[in-house]
């Protein structure tokens, strides 16, 4: 392609031409011949370069030392990578601009994936670089973009060597070794069937004496040591009952809005991950019921590292789910798609390739654009599709309906949902997150609330109908936009409480909303945009209130954080468990009445 220099070089030498010959002057018509002449032969050499010698060019990757299409990553653990361009046979061309592309799920560590090379004979070209996964899902690294130059500047092409690797992204997660329960003996391996954390229980022997602690069941009183010492004891009896603690994942449609590494989706499978493994490094099983508007899966508790990363996979199959609400088709979600396809699939929309049909309508120059750009849209990720759909059925050994997944070109031509879902689908797959122009705000405000309710109390109905002893449920659910209107799930949590089941629920809010300050003033008047973030806001920390004092009211213990602070508060919940204790709050008023009895007791 031309650049503006180039145009200019050919515009100033055709006009120098144009009046050297009706001027009758020579000399200006050979100097604007010769150069229309060094420019067309600039032109054959550079086509030459492009057409002939850059399809040579291969690419090889490896990350972390291997070359593998597949593998694991953790979220926030960063990754080395050799990107090596070396040429087939020899060549040479004078400059070249290697950039990595990077899903928005990548972000580069230190210096970014680019360099400009010169090309000669069989030198590789190698980048180094560092990067990390923001969440947790499926990474693709599609390939590397190739940007050729002269060395005048007047010419310039793009072409895409495509080397996908895909990678699963597992969930990170924070080793709380503080919160790790009192070992009594030193069995490094307990005897199968033995758990090795004796909790405090009502077993046949003695565990320990101590304090009273608010919250202590009255049966477990040691009156006489109590008398003697003029000072209440709870007597603590070993059970060998582990601790069995029950994650509710919610992966509605809700949850999975915002940029990678700041959606709540991202901020529940942390705290998810950790929770399961500080529970399993004290020997304690861990299940899983991850549900969305479609139905819940679900993972018996167990123990064991193998039965860890089953779990793992299962929060990561929670993020690589791609059916987002359908968006309607506008100008933003056609111009983003044709930049990717035009970035990371040049060769798809060449117009000596994917012709365009010759048509009268539309008349407008700007309509007309519109529709040969879809045109050539419609072509290019049909082709795409048709390609992978190929390779699937080469690795497999097995057919692929594919009128399920992908309409004909002339309904997507004619019928703007159906195109606007093959852009979405496009994108997503190219590894963008769901915002806009993506997936649309209005379509997200569609939680379908009954549904995940009645999935949700379902579920925790049937695991409190099937539980042994006293449990621990982490509901990890969106309840922010319910204005603290449970309905059935208020039942279900009142029924959990009645068994002596421990429920706590999780409820985070997108950071970019937690991190706005109300109490600030402003000396300038604020802008639409910044009063409708206030209002929102403030709409979610009403929300926040009431859905805090329904489920205190209800016995549950509840945060609006996923972080640190939102582990540290379920690991206390299981050591409240463990104890025996049935409450944490404050109890001054029944610790008077108990000692007040006491010293009748002795008198």
């Amino acid at each position: 392609m031309l650049t503006n220099r180039a145009r200019w070089l050919i515009l100033i030498a055709a006009c120098g031409t144009a009046l050297g010959v009706l001027r009758m002057q020579q000399r200006v018509t050979l100097v604007s011949l010769g150069i229309l002449v060094w420019l067309f032969l600039e032109w054959l050499l550079f086509r030459w370069r492009v057409d002939f010698e850059l399809p040579y060019l291969k690419c090889s990757r490896t990350i972390n030392g291997s070359s593998s299409n597949t593998g694991m990553m953790r979220v926030n653990r960063p990754f080395e990578v050799t990107l090596v361009i070396s040429p087939v046979r020899s060549i040479r061309i004078p400059m070249v601009r290697i950039e990595e592309i990077l899903p928005e799920n990548v972000l580069a560590i230190g210096s970014a994936p680019v360099g400009d090379f010169a090309i000669s004979g069989k030198t590789p070209l190698v980048i180094n670089y560092t990067a990390q996964p923001k969440a947790a899902g499926d990474l693709k690294l599609p390939g590397v973009s190739l940007r050729v130059f002269d060395l005048q500047g007047l010419f310039y092409a793009q072409r895409f060597i495509q080397h996908p690797q895909t990678f699963r992204v597992l969930p990170t997660f924070a080793e709380l070794d503080d919160h790790l329960p009192t070992l009594k003996r030193l069995n490094s391996v307990p005897p199968p069937g033995i758990h090795r954390l004796h909790q405090a229980g009502m077993g046949s022997e003695l565990l320990e004496l101590r304090e009273y602690v608010p919250g202590d069941p009255p049966k477990s009183i040691a009156w006489k040591v109590s008398a003697r010492r003029d000072q209440l004891m709870t007597r603590q009896y070993e059970s060998e009952v582990p601790v069995r603690t029950i994650l509710f994942v919610d992966a509605s449609i809700s949850t999975r809005s915002g940029d990678f590494g700041q959606r709540t989706l991202d901020q529940m499978l942390f705290v998810a991950a950790s929770v399961a493994k500080s529970a399993m490094s004290a020997r304690d099983p861990v299940g899983l019921i991850r549900f969305d508007n479609t139905g819940p899966i679900t993972i018996r508790p167990s123990i064991g590292e193998r039965h860890f990363y089953r779990l793992l996979n299962e929060l990561t199959k929670a993020a690589t789910v791609n059916s987002p609400p359908r968006s309607r088709l506008n100008s933003q979600l056609v111009e983003l798609a044709w930049s990717v396809c035009e970035e990371r699939y040049p060769q798809l929309l060449n117009k000596r390739t994917n012709l365009i049909p010759f048509s009268l309508f539309p008349l407008f120059p700007s309509s007309r654009m519109q529709w040969h750009k879809r045109i050539r849209l419609v072509n290019a990720l049909s082709e795409q599709y048709t390609q992978k759909f190929d390779q699937f059925e080469k690795q497999h050994k097995s057919p692929v309906n594919r009128e399920q997944l992908l309409v004909s070109s002339q309904e997507l031509l004619y019928d703007d949902l159906k195109f606007a879902s093959l852009l979405q689908r496009f994108l997503i797959d190219e590894g963008f997150a769901w915002r806009e122009p993506v997936v649309e705000r209005r379509s997200l405000e569609l939680h379908h609330w009954d549904r995940k309710f009645e999935l949700l109390t379902n579920s925790l109905s049937r695991s409190v109908s099937g539980a042994r002893d006293n449990e621990l449920y982490v509901l990890l659910v969106d309840l922010i936009d319910c204005g603290g209107n449970l309905g059935s799930l208020a039942d279900a949590i009142r029924l959990a409480r009645a068994r002596h089941h421990r429920v706590c629920v999780l409820s985070p809010v997108p950071e970019f909303l937690s991190d706005v300050d109300l109490e600030t003033t402003h000396a300038h008047p604020l802008t639409s945009d910044e009063l409708l973030l206030r209002a929102e806001v403030l709409r979610i920390r009403r929300a926040q209130d009431n859905l805090k004092r329904e489920l205190i009211r209800l016995g549950a213990s509840v945060s609006f954080v996923c972080d640190r602070r939102a582990i540290k508060q379920v690991l206390s919940e299981v050591n409240l468990l463990r104890s025996g204790r049935t409450a944490r709050g404050n109890a001054n008023t029944n610790a008077a009445k108990i000692s007040s009895a006491i010293t009748g007791r002795s008198r």
